[in-house]
């Protein structure tokens, strides 16, 4: 399993616009829907494993189908990754890949023989990660509910994992609750190209109640020993590796607490009823007398890899239909699959002086010496409108290693650009979060200074276009693939001179200058293939993910630049013969194709018996007026567009970066800091709404986060907050393996279930 820092087990906490308009009902889902706050600390890196196995259990609702069977459940992976995981509510990097669904499948059986035994729990989960296949053998006894003197319960929980190519357990672990507290270890090895490398973890947590307890951790690898001794009571909390002594307030209303949501729900704002989206449904995908269980919804298919490599266009997929009583009813569908695809950009404007403050993203190129001073070439820059100043603040640029990634890195000094440096190429081209996706500034033929409340800023829309719906031909000036471009691209090695520079034809690569009608690149479309074709009448895809990992910027996919329909509305000047990118922001619709290795990055769809497809909605995009005050830090007062694809998933806000070992707000990001959203949207009929061009929502945060306020160590000190000594850790000695018939916690051969998925993620279906 992936690391997750979903809360710390040993440190869980129990815890109208101006419209005159009536409030929803107390009873309605806005006011009864729960919601979950969980505690991030360092120790939660060492418990990740721990909560990552709470979070999917939950999901398979064993409790709720006790002496029902065998059955099968989907478990969303990404929603027990809430601190950096798909659906985040500050998630945006790697586009569509940041919000696409991870479906694991789970075989579940729960049994209880009398009220006075245990529960027992046994679980075959499936698990695609870094091209393998893992089975996770999982089993549960629980002989205790939790109560207020014993929040654990008594439980046993012992797993094994194991890669299909491999016959030992790469993970095997155990988690026991009782009166006296929590016990928990568990040894891992994985890869890291390096060879195999073993860590292991160690927990204990001495508490026999919700207010106060103690405990210590440790966790040993090749890299070294960490280890942290902690003790909490109603107010405090203490932590010490040794060296660092840690104090931290656990009052959540202190100013100083972090706070951040990864899960929120949408309301109506009369009823208070969910609102949903037609965003996907489960399918089966049977081959060999294997049966394969997925999700297809706008964001792709979503199946196991063995099962994606099997299908092709014209394979028949089954949907579970849920709305009846009993079983489901199953439909056949006829797959239509491509390896790209492509995206319609529907215009949206509001002005300069509207997005004042709101950060946004740009490429500059050769032209970076007249960008201020020091600026390099070919580096995205981060940017703002600053209105009192009259001209453009520069932040920080997006710096890329192998082995971190690209973070966002703050410049020593802010810089100041004049409007003027873009005014030839007619406006500034970028992506904003806070904008929902790509922005341009329009500055063609504007005089200086700036009026900026009559200067254009255009954003876009996002809509999936359908085979039948495929432009005859597209046009494109800048950043234009082909497979010849991309094939040569990717067949470099990146650690080496020479090559492209990027996967686009390299005339077009970062091209904002006047464009001769000879040089345009042209594409046709294939209705049939739903795909996009080259002038030499090939198809503008590519599937190598171990290729595209090797060039890291382009590990989520490749996309386009601005393709249009209409070459003319491109021109430059009346009768110039030379098209101009910038041109293309005044179009009411542009498209951009996009491919890569991953789903998201791909078509694919379903057509019913009479030849139609079944259509999924584009996550909705609204509009969230930030309130005033400190807690919004430079958002106060801004209005920032979010995207919602369904319940739970809102994303779009802002972040920054916080340390793991202090919660504190850091400057730049680097391998030792979280990047999490920058503020909260409040549970406020009034201030916590968001709007459409036709009406508004309520917003509901369902799972939040809580990082305790740091304070003096002195303050833990003086209050009497004592660390633990001599704790003894639990070892290796205790683990039982439920994959093997001579352990006593063998769970049995995984059953063959044939019936579609009684449980998705926590919703219990039939």
């Amino acid at each position: 399993m992936k690391t997750s820092y979903r809360y710390s087990a040993a440190l869980a906490l129990a815890i109208c616009s101006t419209l005159a308009c009536a409030d929803p009902a107390s009873t309605s889902s806005y006011y009864t829907d729960p919601q979950q706050s969980h505690v991030e600390d360092a120790t939660s890196e060492g418990v990740g494993q721990v909560n990552m196995i709470t979070c999917i259990m939950s999901a398979m609702r064993p409790e709720a189908l006790v002496n029902t069977g065998n059955y099968n459940a989907l478990v969303d992976e990404s929603k027990c990754e809430p601190n950096g995981g798909g659906g985040g509510s500050s998630s945006s990097s790697g586009g569509d890949a940041a919000q696409a669904a991870t479906f694991m499948t789970a075989t579940v059986n729960a049994s209880r023989a009398s009220n006075t035994d245990p529960m027992i729990s046994k679980i075959w989960l499936t698990q695609e990660e870094e091209g393998h296949t893992t089975t996770i053998d999982v089993r549960v006894s629980a002989t205790q509910a939790p109560s207020a003197s014993n929040p654990y319960g008594f439980f046993r929980l012992d797993f094994c994992g194991k890669r299909a190519d491999l016959a030992t357990c790469r993970m095997n672990g155990y988690l026991e609750g009782s009166d006296t507290g929590i016990r928990y270890f568990e040894t891992e090895t994985r890869d890291d190209g390096n060879g195999p490398e073993t860590q292991s973890t160690s927990l204990r947590l001495s508490a026999t109640g919700t207010t106060s307890g103690s405990g210590r951790m440790q966790i040993d690898s090749s890299q070294g020993q960490g280890a942290f001794d902690f003790a909490y009571n109603a107010s405090l909390y203490r932590r010490s590796d040794g060296t660092d002594n840690q104090c931290f307030s656990r009052d959540a209303t202190d100013p100083d607490t972090g706070l951040s949501v990864w899960r929120y729900g949408l309301y109506d704002a009369t009823t208070g009823a969910r609102v949903t989206r037609n965003s996907g449904f489960p399918i089966e995908y049977t081959s060999n007398a294997t049966t394969y269980r997925g999700y297809l919804g706008y964001y792709g298919l979503q199946l196991p890899s063995e099962a994606m490599n099997l299908m092709t266009s014209g394979s028949t997929v089954q949907k579970a239909d849920y709305s009846g009583s009993g079983a489901p009813t199953k439909t056949d569908y006829t797959v239509v699959k491509a390896a790209g695809k492509l995206l319609k950009f529907t215009r949206q404007t509001r002005s300069l002086h509207a997005i004042d403050g709101i950060k946004f993203n740009t490429f500059v190129g050769n032209e970076a010496s007249g960008f201020f001073s020091g600026a390099q070439a070919n580096v995205q820059y981060e940017l703002y409108w600053d209105d009192a100043a009259g001209n453009f603040k520069v932040t920080g640029y997006m710096s890329c290693n192998g082995g971190n990634g690209c973070q966002m890195t703050n410049l020593p000094q802010v810089q100041s650009v004049d409007a003027s440096f873009w005014q030839n190429r007619g406006g500034v081209q970028g992506f904003s979060q806070s904008l929902g996706g790509e922005v341009f500034v329009s500055l063609a033929g504007v005089s200086l200074p700036l009026d900026s409340a009559n200067v254009n800023v255009v954003y876009r829309t996002q809509d999936l276009v359908y085979p039948s719906q495929l432009p005859a031909q597209l046009f494109c000036l800048r950043d234009c693939p082909t497979q010849a471009s991309l094939n040569t691209y990717f067949s470099s090695d990146p650690n080496q001179g020479g090559g492209m520079s990027s996967p686009y034809v390299t005339a077009t690569f970062n091209n904002w200058n006047p464009t001769a009608a000879a040089a345009v690149v042209t594409y046709s479309s294939d209705a049939t293939t739903a795909l996009l074709k080259d002038a030499g009448d090939n198809a503008v895809t590519f599937t190598d993910a171990e290729a595209m990992q090797s060039h890291q910027q382009y590990a989520y996919g490749v996309r386009s630049g601005r393709l249009f329909t209409s070459l003319a509305e491109a021109e430059c000047a009346t009768n110039s013969g030379t098209y101009c990118d910038y041109k293309v922001n005044a179009l009411d619709v542009y498209y951009q194709w996009e491919t890569g290795a991953n789903s998201y990055s791909q078509f694919a769809a379903v057509k019913d018996a009479s030849g139609e497809f079944i259509a999924f909605d584009a996550p909705l995009q609204v509009t969230f007026n930030v309130p005033s005050g400190a807690a919004y830090g430079a958002y106060a007062g801004q209005s920032i567009v979010l995207q919602y694809n369904g319940f739970g998933d809102l994303w779009g806000i802002p972040g920054h970066c916080v340390s793991r070992a202090t919660n504190e707000v850091l400057a730049n990001c680097d391998e030792n800091s979280r990047y999490v959203p920058a503020f909260v949207i409040p549970q406020d009929t009034t201030t916590g709404r968001v709007t459409t061009s036709t009406g508004s929502y309520l917003v509901k945060w369902l799972d939040r986060e809580i990082r305790f306020a740091r304070k003096d160590p002195s303050v833990c000190t003086a209050a009497g907050l004592t660390l633990p000594s001599g704790m003894t850790l639990p070892t290796s000695a205790d683990l039982k393996n439920p994959s093997d018939p001579n352990s006593d916690a063998y769970i049995g051969v995984k059953p063959s279930v044939t019936d579609a998925p009684r449980v998705i993620h926590g919703d219990v279906m039939f």
